[in-house]
């Protein structure tokens, strides 16, 4: 079982690690449990992948390996190997023999959300007189998942199924892929995003909304609740980033 290990420290430097406040309100080993016949190198990017998407550890923080693998309780080859599986999905850097959190561009942000809102509410359009009866089943089954109970990371990845089946549905497969594309560089702060239980209870609705006036073929309508959707999503995005202890520091001036 791998369990993160805080080391004891008054006053934490940049180096050294995640701040223990952020540790409490984010505890990186909560869904690293013990899986019989799952392999210490997933478990060990588990943990690692929930600290870097809730924070607990910072952007540009350098992750030395044997530190991790204290943290980690775990030996370095399964500490390389979630380290490079989190290099291919964007959340860590390699720099020489280290590795560092990648950084947070909030100018990125906002254009790959400008881009979602023209390439989604396209998509819902075209859904409407496109979507075939296979379509629409898979997302029936998306829905039928939403839940209170869910982890963020369950919801995330449910979220982006619901997104990416609504975009197929639209019949254009280049559409699909793009949408595929942008999900990896806006996962750390859509993590944040869901924290608050009122917006996720929005989102559900949104999402059951637009899967019900695509069916309907009332497409116009679900591109107005798909625009509101993602405009709303981008607001709670940057304003959560902004709030969260730290970062504002972090990301210097593109929050000014």
């Amino acid at each position: 079982m791998i369990v993160w290990r805080m080391p004891n420290r008054e006053s934490p430097t940049h180096e050294q690690g995640p701040p223990q406040d952020a540790d409490r309100r984010h505890p990186p080993a909560r869904h690293a449990q013990d899986r019989p016949g799952v392999p210490l190198a997933e478990q060990a990017a588990v943990a690692l992948r929930r600290s870097i998407l809730s924070f607990a550890l910072r952007p540009g923080e350098i992750l030395a390996e044997r530190r991790l693998e204290r943290l980690l309780a775990v030996s370095r080859s399964p500490v390389r190997e979630a380290l490079a599986r989190l290099a291919g999905e964007g959340l860590v850097r390699r720099e020489g023999r280290s590795y560092r959190v990648a950084p947070v561009d909030v100018a990125e942000l906002e254009q790959l959300f400008a881009f979602r809102i023209l390439l989604e509410t396209a998509a819902v359009r075209w859904a409407a007189t496109a979507a075939s009866s296979e379509d629409l089943r898979g997302l029936d089954a998306a829905l039928s998942e939403l839940d209170d109970d869910l982890t963020p990371e369950e919801r995330l990845d449910l979220t982006a199924r619901l997104h990416l089946g609504l975009a197929r549905a639209s019949g254009n497969r280049f559409v699909a892929e793009a949408l595929a594309g942008l999900f990896p560089r806006v996962t750390r702060a859509r993590y944040l995003e869901l924290a608050s239980a009122r917006t996720v209870e929005r989102a559900d609705d949104e999402h059951r909304n637009m899967v019900a006036l695509v069916r309907d073929h009332r497409g116009e309508e679900a591109a107005a609740i798909m625009k509101e959707h993602l405009e709303r999503t981008r607001k709670n995005l940057l304003d959560s980033l902004d709030a969260h202890a730290g970062v504002r520091a972090m990301l210097g001036e593109a929050l000014a």
